[in-house]
């Protein structure tokens, strides 16, 4: 009995983890993981501020007394100056400089060449709109360039940067954090050194005692390529594309994860203006690592990063400098500190460790058995043990993260949900088939009786009155036993479902049909040997409760559509934002709803005039969100025309016109009925779920509201109504050109 049990609950646990695993594998989760590890940075406590980094940023107050854009050559190379004369460790400046801005170029080059410690960037990797940028000439010349380029994840954060990368000839071009804080640490005598990984020495071995007869020396060459790098006290290892929950990320180049210290202003910040009317002290920047770059809202120099994201506050970017600043602090810190790293356990430990949650899942379920055999189930103690262990997951975690340590929160946590929902959903599937059982032996007992009965019926024709008397009693009796053997048994296994009552209700009723049938069709055989005013009565009693179980059979069916209706507008599930031709959605959405209509009414002569803006610019939405909210305002025009028709017995034509405009930074879209209108006292409440002025049975008023939050709340768009009583109702919803939040392009808009 025991094994089966473990049996039963290893191959839940291996079917749900599994299936989780799977979802991980093909990227349906990172986004949510990438998610889970924000919010592990946002909780942990900030880290002191870094001493050793000073960043000299360039501010709106800075940009609005010089009054230009980018600096002057002049104004730079007076910057560098003052921060010579100071004599910082390394100077890092994260501004463009491939082109001359005068004047003061021949001043900037001069300062440029008499400069060893100054790091300027180039862009290498050319994205989208974006281009690669050339470092300045002179420093290119000096080898004191480095990549100001970071890696993107998939919704536009930084959380990796790169210690070295390929340029566009194939060459070997170190980051701008790296080669700074490479730089820095060798005046404290460390320097990068190459050590093997087990996978390199393996490689290594294998093309040794091959000989490179059977595999190419290049190939060879490539797979003994050193992959971690020793720096002082810290070991770094490459980011690979499916670390944490990554699942086929870009690995080129060498990247690490970003280990922040904190969010924005976590490092010590000089305005321009400071430093060149020489407001500081003269050590502030002795033997530190200068950052120079631009900290300006205008400049747009920000990006997103996992403090970018909050439950309450508006979403705050970080400037570039700071990111840069972060990486150099970690590289430093670890090198020369110990300070840890964010480590990643391997595929199969992440696997393991999702597996052994899914197997505590299966054994959460408070239950116990009954006199008849039944598995009772405590909702509340199970829940309560699931929310137990969930929390200590996240404490699991969190305290893992404080280590240094990413380890996967969003699978375990799900199949640890997962897992206890299909035990417990499992022992109710077992308490149902009892159940069934019960039943059918009740009903073989319920026929015994009906036929005892009958049979005295036969026999005592002068005591028909109490017999039938009687059988209404047994009746009753039978019922209200039945209605509380069958809650008794299932009140706790399925006292949170819809369906399955239901479907009890209907069967049941079907089987006291058959039977007040088979108890008539005996009656009728014993016709010849009852009063004809008692036969007569008889089929009286009998047409009213068939009429009953036809009524119960009917309210189900109706109850059954009702609940199917709302679950139809319950769906939550989204899809990717992209770029959708708008008329092309409005045009699919007016022939679905439109043949929808059709299909459910017998006449639908409604005219239908499109008008589309041909030259509106593709927007980037949630296509299958948008059309179902389209639908939804559409469904609600063809029925208040054909409404209206009804109400004038045919004498009115119904008319919907659909109509797209460009609004400059919006685009409108129109959707107009000849209908009666909408009161204008209940416009206000038409989008509030539950709310609708049809008969009971014909809406559920959740259309409206689905549309509302589609278009205001996802898309964050504008819908007005204008409504005119007996004239028409028109909905203009409104929708912004760049609606979607998590492109670049708006990110830097």
């Amino acid at each position: 009995m025991y094994s089966e049990k473990w049996r039963r609950e290893l191959a839940i646990a291996a079917t749900v983890s599994g299936a989780v695993i799977l979802l991980r594998m093909i990227g349906l989760l990172q986004l949510l993981e990438l998610s889970a590890l924000d919010l592990l940075f946002r909780l942990r406590i900030a880290e002191k501020i870094d001493e050793r980094i000073v960043i000299i940023g360039i501010n709106e107050s800075d940009l609005k007394k010089i009054g230009k854009w980018p600096l002057p050559d002049k104004i730079m190379a007076e910057l560098l100056r003052k921060v010579k004369q100071q004599q910082p460790r390394v100077i890092g400046l994260d501004i463009y400089r491939d082109l001359p801005v005068e004047p003061g170029y021949k001043e900037l080059v001069q300062v440029f060449k008499s400069t060893p410690n100054l790091i300027g960037i180039q862009k290498v990797v050319g994205n989208g709109r974006e281009r690669s940028i050339d470092p300045p000439p002179v420093l290119a010349q000096l080898g004191q360039i480095s990549a100001n380029d970071f890696p993107w994840d998939v919704d536009g954060k930084i959380r990796r940067g790169f210690l070295y990368l390929r340029g566009n000839k194939g060459e070997t071009v170190f980051s701008f954090g790296f080669k700074i804080a490479w730089m820095y640490l060798e005046k404290e005598g460390i320097t990068p050194k190459m050590k093997a990984g087990k996978l390199q020495k393996i490689a290594s071995f294998l093309c040794e005692n091959i000989g490179g007869k059977k595999i190419s020396e290049e190939i060879c060459r490539q797979a003994t390529v050193a992959s971690n790098i020793q720096l002082g006290k810290a070991l770094f290892t490459p980011f690979s594309a499916n670390d944490g929950g990554y699942v086929g990320a870009a690995d080129e180049g060498y990247q690490i994860l970003l280990n922040y210290r904190g969010k924005q202003g976590t490092f010590r910040r000089i305005s321009l203006t400071d430093v060149l009317e020489n407001k500081i002290e003269p050590t502030r920047m002795r033997d530190r690592i200068i950052l120079i770059g631009s900290t300006a809202k205008s400049l747009k120099d920000y990006l997103l990063t996992p403090y970018s994201s909050g439950l309450i506050d508006i979403p705050e970017p970080m400037a570039g400098v700071e990111i840069h600043a972060n990486l150099i602090s970690q590289i430093v810190s670890a090198a020369l500190e110990e300070r840890g790293l964010l480590n990643t356990l391997s595929e199969p430990l992440e696997w393991l460790w999702i597996l052994g949650w899914a197997a505590i899942g299966t054994n959460l379920s408070n239950q116990w058995k009954d006199k008849q055999g039944f598995v009772r189930i405590s909702l509340v103690n199970t829940t309560s043990r699931v929310l137990l262990w969930s929390g200590s997951l996240f404490a699991i975690s969190y305290i893992a993260f404080l280590a240094s340590w990413w380890i996967p929160m969003l699978p375990p946590l799900l199949t640890l949900v997962i897992a206890s929902l299909v035990k417990t959903r499992l022992i109710l599937w077992e308490n149902l088939k009892l159940s069934y059982k019960e039943i059918e032996e009740y009903s073989h007992t319920l026929e015994k009786k009906v036929e005892e009965r009958t049979q005295e019926l036969k026999q005592k024709n002068e005591q028909l009155e109490i017999a039938l008397q009687q059988l209404k009693a047994a009746q009753k009796q039978m019922i209200a036993q039945e209605k509380l053997a069958f809650l008794g048994t299932l009140t706790a296994g399925i006292a949170h479902e819809i369906r399955n009552p239901l479907n009890f209700v209907k069967n049941f009723a079907t089987i006291s049909g058959e039977l007040t049938e088979e108890l008539r069709e005996e009656i009728e055989k014993q016709a010849e040997n009852i009063e004809p005013e008692s036969l007569d009565y008889i089929k009286e009693i009998f047409a009213e409760l068939k009429d009953s179980i036809v009524q119960i059979e009917k309210q189900g069916d109706r109850i059954e559509g009702i609940v199917a209706n709302m679950m139809l507008h319950s769906q939550k599930e989204s899809g990717q934002r992209e770029s959708t031709n708008i008329n092309t959605i409005l045009n699919e959405a007016v022939q679905l709803a439109y043949h929808s209509y059709r299909a459910k009414t017998d006449s639908c002569d409604i005219i239908i005039e499109e008008n589309y803006d041909d030259s509106l610019e593709n927007l980037v939405v949630i296509p299958q969100d948008v059309s179902r909210a389209f639908v939804n305002i559409i469904n609600n025009a063809f029925y208040a025309v054909n409404a209206k028709k009804k109400a004038k017995n045919g004498d009115f034509t119904p008319q919907v016109s659909v109509t797209t405009r460009d609004k400059g930074k919006r685009v409108a879209i129109s959707i107009r009925d000849n209908g009666d209108g909408i009161p204008s006292e209940i416009q206000e409440k038409i989008f509030h779920p539950f709310f609708t002025t049809k008969p009971p049975g014909e809406g559920t008023g959740l259309g409206l509201s689905l549309a509302f939050e589609i278009i205001v709340l996802q898309h964050q768009g504008e819908i007005k109504i204008d409504s005119i009583p007996e004239s028409h109702t028109e909905f203009t919803i409104f929708l912004p050109k760049n609606s979607e939040s998590g492109n670049t392009a708006s990110r830097e808009e």
